[in-house]
């Protein structure tokens, strides 16, 4: 990540004089998710501030960190409380969750990053994805806890991007177009309601129709796509973060399968489904 350095100098009557150098800008605080088949790994406090969310997949299905708060004091007993009744009567989620980010989708094996800012506060991570038998992971238990503590050190400066894709109701708008290469990408959403961005490629010959296909279970065989790189899980309205990763030249995906707040549908559904190439 960047960093900036401060210099104090002056200059009297042409003799250089030098205060107590500042200290260095901390970089983010990293703190790594192992995700199992079904379970993750996390510490149970971390300081507030920017922080790098690293998740490592060592399961054998596709799993995210979808990054939960929980305000107005809730716990963890009323998240699942709370999350169970709203699936049970197709409801809304209750108004103390916020959607807060956190690494989406890798591949088995593989690690992805989100970059963000956490405030003090109580947080759950959550694996919204369903396994091959349409059970959400969260429902085998994919769920902990997370509390943030205030920091005690100066918090460190967001790095910038010069990249950014902002989500909206229901689209991916791209500062400039993607190139081959690593990129730290920051990810604002400007729509109305959470969502979400993860990408995939997708193997030679396949498009953005034999995926949809797939989905709606009109086309047989294994799901039409390769790796999965990350992205961002879940942003409310107004949030942002930012995810690093690296884009061989091909084609990709880029989904959101948060549930409408109308319809309760996947985005994807609405639209929020887009194909690019990168070169």
């Amino acid at each position: 990540m960047p960093h900036r350095r401060f210099f104090v100098a002056g200059l009297v009557l042409g003799t250089a004089a030098c205060g107590k150098p500042a200290p260095k800008a901390a970089g983010p605080n990293v703190v790594t998710i192992t995700a199992a088949d079904y379970a993750f790994a996390v510490p149970e406090t971390v300081p507030a501030g920017l922080t790098t969310l690293r998740l490592v997949n060592q399961g054998k299905e596709l799993h995210h960190a979808s990054l939960i708060r929980l305000k107005d004091g809730k716990t963890v007993a009323d998240f699942q409380s709370g999350l169970q009744a709203a699936m049970q009567s197709h409801a809304p989620p209750p108004p103390w969750i916020s959607f807060a980010g956190g690494p989406n989708a890798v591949t088995p094996g593989d690690t992805g990053t989100a970059t963000q800012t956490l405030e003090p506060g109580t947080y759950v991570f959550v694996c919204w994805i369903p396994s091959p038998d349409g059970t959400p992971h969260i429902m085998k238990g994919m769920m902990h806890p997370m509390v943030v503590a205030a920091a005690q050190a100066p918090a460190a400066t967001e790095p910038a991007a010069r990249l950014s894709i902002k989500l909206t109701d229901y689209d991916f708008a791209f500062s400039e177009p993607l190139t081959a290469g690593t990129h730290t990408v920051r990810v604002e959403n400007a729509g109305a309601q959470p969502h979400e961005i993860v990408i995939t490629a997708l193997p030679p010959g396949k498009t953005l129709q034999d995926f949809m296909a797939w989905e709606k279970g009109g086309e047989k065989g294994p799901l039409p796509t390769g790796n999965w790189l990350g992205g961002v899980a879940a942003l409310d309205a107004g949030g942002h973060a930012q995810f690093t990763t690296t884009f061989a030249p091909g084609n990709y995906l880029l989904l959101c399968f948060w549930p409408d707040a109308k319809d309760g549908k996947p985005h994807i559904v609405h639209g929020m489904a887009k194909q690019i190439t990168v070169s």
